[in-house]
């Protein structure tokens, strides 16, 4: 019994140093991989693969402007491949006004591809997308007003 207990919180040990996890249940395996510097996950199952954190995406490979002086929030960032299609999400952020940001994406974006804005209350949202619900393929961009900031989503998804 004790080589028992022993061998089991020495594997805890261990896997607790460990960058890569796997979990086997009757359903299949699920890897977990976190980098040296424990700044991406890594996920992979029988679905598909779906990278979390700094560096996962790189926002110039979306096929959307990238706003000026951005920069990506922490866990912001998401890439993903799985039997249903392929995406990548991005999340950054600026201390410039949500005018501004809004105005230049306005002047980015292809005529026609915004689908929504509006502003009440002190808050703002507007929406950006290239490609309908029905193609094969998506570009969106989201602008939201935060406080002091603006958050702005950048997203690609590719169906199957």
């Amino acid at each position: 019994m004790r080589l028992l207990i022993s061998a089991c919180v020495i594997a805890v040990l261990l896997s607790g140093c460990s960058h890569k996890q796997t979990v086997v249940t009757s359903q299949g395996g699920t890897t977990v991989e976190r980098s040296n510097d424990n700044q991406t996950v890594t996920v992979t199952s029988k679905e598909g693969t779906t990278t979390y954190g700094k560096g996962a995406v790189d926002p110039a490979k979306l096929g959307l402007p990238v706003y000026p002086g951005a920069t990506a929030t922490v866990g912001g960032i998401a890439g993903h491949s799985v039997l249903q299609g392929s995406g990548e999400v991005v999340a950054l952020s600026t201390s410039d006004s949500f005018d501004k940001v809004y105005q230049w994406y306005h002047d980015h974006m292809p005529a026609g591809s915004e689908t929504m804005h509006m502003s009440n209350a002190g808050s703002s949202i507007a929406t950006f997308q290239v490609g309908k619900n029905t193609d094969k393929e998506q570009r969106a961009v989201m602008i939201t007003s935060d406080k002091d900031k603006t958050s702005i989503m950048l997203s690609h998804s590719i169906k199957p």
